[in-house]
């Protein structure tokens, strides 16, 4: 299936073909033409919209958080600290009462030294001069002072320590307990919503067997309505013989206009064949031929000058249908026609291209060259330049290479230069 914006590529090449065989006014094709390019720019604005969202998204889901492991490091080493800390201080502790117990002696004991010292600290004084033994005393009293600020600064350590492991405890529970609504932020990564339109023009609103229009296109309001289109009914007459007549991109574009289809592939080479190709005067394959209900489509104004009406019904034109297996001309074996525009490049590069391939089978190809005002081109309805025709029976358009011009012209000829390989590029 081809996407929206090839789509409206292909509707834009139909216009152009169809406004160069006068099939439609310039003023029908001016209008048409805008329409399309319009679609094309608001297709293009979307894309870019979405790009632009898409990254800002992935901008936003890309800020993972710190995983847990970091945020515990940091709690532990200072909970570890503060343990160490309090362990040296009780050791310290332990080490002065320990000191103290130590040093304990009997009463009787302590009161003979106590004596003796004071005998002695009596003698040294007067022994003394009265400045040391005013300095002594001094000393003495500022001791207990000495003693008191240790004690309450050892104090307000011990304090602290408390409230710091407290603080850390406390964190601890409120960050990692389970259950807490700010551990599952710091596990989880935060989603935002990304508003996206629903649609910016009416070809992006597809449904099966309906017409979608987009209201609001563009905006946060945009949504797509449908209608349901009749029914139309669809017949492709093709032939199995022909190495150039696929369907798929025309068949695509009808569908785009109208899809609500009912299609029946019906062989050229049948009984039944004949008789639509007699009745409907085909005179080159694939034909599209749709019956009445195309007048009661909802597009059907945006595509009725593709077609030609025979009776009841409407067989698209040759031009619009790429139709290149003329199933009323005769067969010439060995038979290749170039059709071209001397003046143009791409003309140019195409007789350098199948220079290669007449050179290879060495004169066993009868081959003819005709510029685009012979009256040939007219019969034939060709309006691409450059173009083959094979056996006066299949064309094919544009610059080809030496082999893709050989495999095409094989595929209707048997000769032994087939076998051969030649340049796959084109020159």
């Amino acid at each position: 299936m081809l996407t929206e914006k090839e789509k409206l590529e292909e509707e834009l090449k139909l216009l152009e073909e169809s406004f160069s065989l006068d099939v439609i006014t310039q003023e029908e094709f001016e209008y048409a033409k805008q329409r399309v390019e319009a679609k094309l720019n608001r297709l293009d604005g979307l894309e870019q919209k979405e790009e632009e969202s898409e990254k800002e998204s992935k901008e936003e889901l890309g800020e993972e958080p710190k995983p847990e492991g970091e945020t515990e490091e940091e709690p532990e080493a200072n909970e570890y600290e503060a343990k160490e800390e309090a362990e040296e201080e009780k050791s310290e502790e332990e080490t002065y009462i320990e000191k103290e117990e130590l040093t304990e002696k009997p009463e009787e004991e302590e009161r003979e030294e106590d004596e003796q010292k004071k005998l002695e600290e009596t003698e040294a004084e007067e022994e003394k001069p009265a400045g040391e033994v005013e300095e002594e005393e001094k000393i003495e009293e500022k001791q207990p002072e000495i003693i008191f600020e240790k004690e309450k600064k050892s104090s307000k350590k011990i304090w602290a320590y408390i409230a710091i492991i407290l603080i850390l405890g406390f964190g601890l529970w409120y960050f990692f307990l389970p259950g807490s609504s700010n551990a599952e932020d710091v596990s989880k990564p935060v989603y935002k919503p990304v508003n996206l339109i629903a649609c910016s023009s009416d070809d992006e609103c597809i449904k099966e067997g309906s017409i979608g229009t987009c209201k609001n296109p563009g905006e946060e309001n945009a949504e797509c309505a449908y209608i349901e289109d009749v029914k139309i009914k669809l017949t492709i007459l093709n032939s199995d013989n022909c190495f150039n007549c696929e369907t798929g991109r025309v068949l695509s574009i009808i569908h785009s206009f109208f899809p609500n289809l009912d299609t029946e592939n019906v062989d050229f080479e049948t009984d039944a064949g004949k008789e639509i190709a007699e009745k409907f005067n085909i005179a080159a394959l694939p034909a599209y031929i749709l019956n009445s209900s195309l007048q009661e489509s909802k597009n059907y104004y945006k595509l009725y000058n593709a077609f030609t009406k025979v009776d009841d019904s409407f067989v698209m034109k040759n031009t619009v249908a790429n139709a290149n297996y003329y199933i009323g001309r005769e067969e010439m074996p060995n038979k290749l026609d170039l059709f071209l525009i001397p003046s143009e490049n791409a003309s140019f590069a195409a007789e350098k291209n199948l220079k290669e391939f007449l050179e290879a089978f060495d004169e066993k190809v009868d081959f003819e060259k005709h510029n685009s005002d012979d009256e040939i081109v007219k019969e034939l309805g060709i309006n691409t330049f450059p173009t083959f025709l094979v056996n006066n029976k299949i064309k094919f358009s544009g610059v080809q290479s030496a082999n893709k011009i050989k495999e095409n012209f094989c595929s209707m000829n048997k000769l032994d230069e087939c076998e051969l390989g030649l340049t796959k590029k084109l020159v």
